[in-house]
């Protein structure tokens, strides 16, 4: 491994083990964008006489930092790939940016200011009628399929069914990082006739760690928690007590929680290089390290399967909001 590659994955192994670590999906692809835009070939990024762009420009929102200031990710992430770019010979150093919202990412994606684009799926499902994209990778983790998210109790707490959990406590993801639970939830409400999370729980709770979630739970602090199926899976293989006291009470499908696209009005030849790259990021000493500082297998390629258990979602919420509306 080089000095300068060396320099990045020290750079990203601080990122991650400070206080914004965290195991997004969306975070690990964004890491993962870094390390692209120093594996890509010098040609697909910096020629200038065939119309391929000189730079790669990288695009992100600045809520995945939710717990951290992007300002500071962003400046480590830039220097350091400036410095794997010059020392890869690149005659124009890529670029990592980091957009407010939605609103203005979509904009500089019609104005052609970034050929790189990671939004949280939900995101993607609402502008890819307007903005043109082509989703292209999604996180490995789970086949590409996203996250799941379950509700837990105590098997001896009497409970059994959702409606159980009627002036129960209740712990949650936090929103800024697992939107998609607090969507999940807000639909199982819908269809029992329940009304709001804060109507219909005694006491509603964000709990900052997955781990924190399920053992309230465990300990009788809160009589329910809703995490995900990959972090009840992993207390319980460190905790098999964990196997013999909590039970779920329900299960989502299978959620996509982002997608990295690349725009249409980029050459084709550049796509297509860009796409060697990360397909192939896996083969680089720089890659392997990073995926196992993330824990994580990478992006694959992605699949329009991969997006169906959440457009049922949203279609099943969209339903139960025209019902409720038209009973008003």
């Amino acid at each position: 491994m080089n000095s300068a590659e060396d320099a990045m994955i020290k750079t990203l192994q601080n990122l991650w083990f400070s206080k914004s670590r965290c195991c997004q999906p969306l975070m690990i692809m964004f890491m993962i964008v870094v390390v692209i835009l120093w594996a890509l070939p010098v040609h697909a990024a910096a020629e200038q006489d065939d119309g391929m762009p000189r730079v790669l420009r990288s695009g992100f929102l600045q809520r995945v930092f939710y717990d951290a200031d992007p300002r500071d990710a962003k400046a480590s992430l830039e220097v350091h790939s400036r410095e794997v770019s010059r020392s890869a010979g690149l005659t124009a150093p890529p670029r990592v940016v980091m957009f407010a919202d939605m609103a203005s990412m979509a904009k500089a994606i019609r104005r052609g200011e970034i050929e790189l684009a990671t939004m949280p799926t939900i995101e993607y499902l609402r502008i890819r009628g307007t903005v043109p994209l082509i989703p292209s990778f999604v996180s490995a983790n789970n086949n590409g399929l996203g996250q799941r998210y379950v509700v837990i109790v105590r098997k001896e707490s009497g409970i059994r069914s959702f409606s159980d959990l009627k002036g129960k406590s209740v712990l949650l993801p936090l929103v800024a990082k697992h939107e998609l639970g607090h969507l999940w939830l807000e639909t199982l409400l819908m269809q029992a006739g329940k009304g709001g999370a804060d109507s219909f729980f005694r006491k509603v709770k964000e709990s900052p760690k997955v781990s924190h979630a399920i053992m309230g739970v465990f300990f009788r602090q809160a009589d329910a928690a809703i995490v995900t199926r990959a972090g009840l899976d992993t207390s319980r293989q460190l905790n098999p007590q964990l196997e013999t006291q909590l039970t779920v009470l329900a299960e989502s499908g299978n959620l996509s929680d982002g997608v990295t696209c690349m725009i249409p009005a980029t050459p084709e030849k550049f796509r297509n290089s860009l796409s060697r790259a990360i397909i192939h990021l896996n083969e680089t000493s720089g890659g392997r390290q990073l995926y196992t500082i993330f824990q994580t297998s990478g992006v694959i390629p992605f699949k329009p399967a991969y997006l169906e258990g959440l457009e049922e979602l949203l279609r099943e919420q969209s339903r139960l909001k025209t019902k409720n509306a038209k009973r008003k």
